[in-house]
């Protein structure tokens, strides 16, 4: 969204409404979520020039009528006053959310466009989320665009409409450029530990296998696996290994020193259903700043390296792992490193958003073209009701001057 009010483009960003009902482990988020909204207007904060941030209290109910009713109720009428009081009409709406709340957002703002931007399989992501699946087919039919991820959502998406648009993440690009300009700086991010460095950003959640990252560590005594980003799930086995390093959560700004720091960067997910549908966003930020990356054999990372010609390594087991991490490891050659850095070039957020941009023009114009010809179809609906209307006005008058005018009655009844 950054990038979009960077190109000139007035952002409203709507922070989370939710697609299931919080637990204990969310209280961290739901306490940020106040922060924000206390730190804003009535919620709404500028967050820079053309970007703004809606930060909106809410029941945690998000399939409850009665909460959804309320909900509703409270998020549109803040956002209509909001509109009036910035001047913001007709805006094209942008939803990475199907829910029934998002559903009445849109609704509630006259959009000149709606976009759905599928970007997880949120049915399989958990228990609590699997009610969703009904609000995204018909968010999917109406949404004047869908753009998808991956192409597993492709295939989804494409069940309920012809046009969808393949769109992956990318990387903010420039960001990681800046960093990489001055590696020196940012090697020290991590200069406490011993090299050869594992790296992995992101959370550490139940599609992390972290039996396989412990194998790794054990097979690897000599090197540091470090982990940068929230835990989420129990990693109790990780944090018995001496040489596993886990970093938390870091300011985001600062992805790139940490990035920048790793001599090999891993994508260790699961396969289940739900990674079958994932795009790794972490698979460009580690090649935009050159190291090898090894990950597991995602649908995804197949057709990546299908695209990019084999760029990332693929692995499977822990030994299998351990052998290609070793193979990445000297895999530091000018040449190697260059061709990485293109292929996060090709598809750097500025990149998708130029095409994404061409697709949203092309969508507002068909719009457009379509409310100018309102009154041309009005005039035309009139004409053709005053043709039926005159054409009943010339048969009653035929038969009127037929029975009361001529002696057809009299020639009937002969």
């Amino acid at each position: 969204m950054s990038t979009l009010a960077a190109n000139g483009n007035r952002v409203l960003f709507i922070e989370n409404t939710g697609i299931r009902t919080p637990t204990i482990r969310d209280l961290p988020r739901l306490r940020q979520r106040l922060r924000n909204w206390w730190r804003g207007t009535k919620g709404f904060q500028r967050e820079g020039e053309n970007l703004f941030i809606y930060s909106p209290l809410l029941l945690p109910f998000p399939y409850s009528r009665i909460s959804r009713q309320i909900n509703r109720r409270l998020v549109t009428r803040s956002l209509q006053r909001w509109m009036r009081a910035t001047g913001f009409r007709r805006p094209v709406v942008w939803s990475f959310l199907p829910t029934p709340l998002a559903r009445d957002i849109i609704r509630s703002v006259d959009p000149l466009l709606t976009i759905y931007y599928c970007i997880d399989d949120f049915a399989s992501s958990s228990s609590g989320a699997r009610r969703i699946w009904r609000w995204e087919e018909r968010l999917f039919r109406e949404a004047d665009l869908v753009f998808v991820t991956s192409a597993k959502l492709l295939a989804r998406a494409n069940s309920f409409r012809q046009q969808v648009h393949l769109f992956p993440f990318g990387v903010s690009y420039k960001k990681f450029e800046q960093v990489r300009d001055h590696a020196p700086n940012a090697e020290s991010a991590l200069k406490h530990l011993q090299r050869p460095i594992i790296g992995y950003v992101g959370g550490i959640h139940r599609w992390v296998d972290t039996k396989l990252l412990k194998s790794l560590a054990e097979l690897m005594p000599y090197a540091s696996f470090a982990f940068v980003g929230p835990v989420q799930a129990d990693a109790s086995d990780l944090e018995a290994c001496p040489n596993v390093h886990l970093l938390g959560a870091q300011p985001h700004e600062d992805i790139p020193k940490y990035i920048a720091s790793f001599d090999v960067g891993i994508v260790p997910y699961l396969r289940s259903d739900y990674t079958d549908n994932v795009y790794p966003t972490k698979l460009n930020e580690y090649l935009a700043m050159g190291i090898p990356v090894v990950a597991t054999d995602l649908p995804e990372i197949r057709r990546f390296n299908a695209a990019h010609g084999g760029v990332v390594f693929v692995a499977g087991t822990a030994k299998e792992f351990t052998q290609v991490i070793r193979e990445a490891l000297g895999d530091t050659a000018p040449d190697a490193v260059t061709r990485r850095i293109a292929v996060a070039r090709k598809n750097s957020w500025e990149s998708r958003l130029e095409k994404m941009s061409d697709v949203i023009a092309e969508g507002v114009r068909a719009r457009r073209v379509t409310e100018e010809r309102w009154d041309e179809s009005l005039r035309r609906l009139y004409r053709t009701a005053r043709r039926r209307v005159v054409r009943a006005i010339v048969v009653v008058a035929s038969i009127y001057a037929l029975l009361f005018h001529t002696s057809f009655v009299w020639f009937i009844a002969e």
